[in-house]
């Protein structure tokens, strides 16, 4: 008698996100073992990626050709008239605007030479701080793209630190890691960015609160009324006497807490998302997530799942160029490694039973400088400013790649012989749609390729019910092929080329006979 087929079905493809961690058919089917160039849609699907678009049309120095300028960073900047400028800048130069860059005159007896800037706000001024040069300033509050170094301010008192990492909070700046000193925090007076003596400015030195022998810091952060101090292997949190409630006061700033064993190895891994601030460690990506006054919540490793990954991003990556952006539109952080092509994208519109984020992989980008404004994605780019924008990137496809972690249907000592692949596919528009299959740990996959539909998408108000094909947007299509091949494990898959619109897989299945038992 023959035995009825057997079906392997998953509901929500990926919806777990990446789990490279947990071996064999011991993960969830829910968890991807590859993700390329996806996101968890808000629908909890897994969804293409957008893509990015070069917005720099030209470049007033190099004669309308902005080819080669190679930006590393941007920032914006909201001047005292209440209009946004932005700022970016290459290795030895300044740029102001979008569309077209022109070109910023600084004044300074610096050569640039590396474009490794930190960029923060203070009232009617933006300030640029890089080790191993004098920090700048950018204003229109007198004069139209005043920029200067900080010393040729008019009101500028003491002297600035040459500081690798500076945070603006609390009404002052904050800064620390200069050229010859790694453990002290400087900081200005209230409400004045180029106040580095007198009135409430000064210096904080953390070195003797260390814990677990020398260290130094990387990056300052403010959460919950707290200074928060990372440096390479502690966590260093201060407070003032009531907290910062009504004003901040460096008369009485109070040792809260030292976090020793886990720390912060990039400056611009940072982002506080409002609840949170996420951090690149030497393990991964970790959330302070936690409570300060009652210490009840433990720091959060959201990259478990991907740990290993991301340690060897890290051993390939030069530090300082790994960059990162908090979305709040998209709900996502992004951590980019432009050495290896690589973002990794952490979606936390639900967090997983462990802590962790969900992830998915975004390949082939080498992106140098990312922005979050006005619920836009910018990026600084080898030809300019470009925006996190549709479905190709600047005009070109990209790849999108899914493999479930390997299963056995619960029988791992029966051969399963495959028969027929199945899946839900999301926004239809005439993409090349692979679906692939493989056996046993072999990474060697069946393919079979389907043409998906091409028919129009028509919204409210432009197709007729009865006349055109309505879909509110998005076409709908179930793939059916059959498939071949039998192994007693198995791991599913499709690659899609994305160029133009989005698509997205809300189920997969397969049906599988059984075969001999092992």
């Amino acid at each position: 008698m023959a035995k009825e087929l057997l079906t392997a079905a998953i509901d929500s493809v990926g919806f777990l996100g990446l789990n490279t961690q947990e071996s064999g058919v011991n993960a969830d089917i829910k968890y991807a073992r590859q993700a390329d160039n996806c996101v968890i849609d808000k629908f909890g699907r897994l969804g293409s990626r957008k893509g990015w678009l070069t917005r720099t049309a030209s470049v007033d120095t190099i004669a309308g050709d902005n080819i080669g300028i190679d930006l590393t960073g941007v920032a914006s900047f909201v001047d005292i008239n209440g209009v946004n400028n932005f700022v970016s800048w290459s290795a030895d130069t300044f740029y102001k605007g979008v569309l077209d860059l022109t070109t910023l005159t600084l004044t300074t007896t610096d050569t640039l030479l590396t474009g490794n800037w930190q960029a923060v706000s203070l009232n009617d001024r933006e300030y640029f701080f890089q080790q191993g040069y004098k920090p700048l300033y950018y204003t229109n509050e007198s004069t139209t793209d005043e920029f200067k170094s900080i010393d040729q301010h008019a009101a500028y008192l003491g002297t600035a630190p040459d500081a690798n990492c500076v945070l603006s909070a609390y009404g002052r700046l904050w800064a620390a890691n200069t050229s010859t000193n790694k453990t002290t925090v400087y900081f200005t007076d209230v409400l004045d960015g180029v106040a580095w003596s007198g009135g409430t400015s000064g210096s904080l030195d953390i070195s003797s609160v260390l814990t677990n022998g020398t260290d130094e810091i990387i990056a300052l952060g403010a959460h919950n009324g707290y200074l928060i101090i990372f440096c390479k292997r502690h966590i260093i949190i201060y407070g003032d006497a009531d907290n910062f409630v009504s004003s901040i006061s460096t008369a009485t700033l109070t040792l809260i807490e030292v976090i020793a064993g886990v720390g912060c190895i990039a400056r611009d891994s940072v982002q506080n998302t409002g609840s949170d601030i996420i951090f690149l460690s030497e393990t991964g990506v970790q959330s302070l997530n936690r409570t300060v006054q009652e210490k009840s919540q433990p720091i959060r490793d959201i990259s478990k799942n991907i740990k290993d990954d991301i340690i060897q991003a890290i051993e390939a990556e030069t530090v300082s160029k790994i960059k990162s952006v908090w979305s709040p539109r998209n709900s996502f952080y992004l951590l980019s490694f432009p050495t290896s092509s690589i973002i990794y994208c952490f979606n936390s519109q639900e967090v997983l039973q462990d802590g962790s984020y969900r992830v998915t992989k975004w390949a082939g980008l080498r992106h140098k400088g990312l922005l979050d404004y006005s619920d836009t994605l910018y990026i600084a780019q080898i030809d300019g400013v470009a925006e996190y924008f549709g479905y190709t990137d600047n005009g070109s496809s990209y790849r999108m790649v899914y493999f479930t972690n390997p299963f056995d249907l619960g029988i791992p000592n029966v051969i399963k012989i495959a028969k027929r692949i199945a899946s839900t596919v999301v926004g239809a528009t005439g993409q090349n749609f692979v679906m692939k299959i493989g056996f046993d740990y072999n990474t060697q996959y069946r393919s079979f390729p389907y043409q998906l539909s091409s028919g129009t998408i028509y919204e409210y108000n432009i197709g007729e019910y009865n006349i055109a094909e309505y879909s509110g947007g998005l076409l709908i299509e179930q793939i059916r092929a059959p498939a071949a091949g039998a192994g007693a494990v198995l791991q599913v898959g499709f690659e899609a080329e994305i160029d133009g619109a989005p698509l997205s897989l809300q189920k997969i299945s397969t049906y599988v006979k059984q075969g001999k038992v092992l």
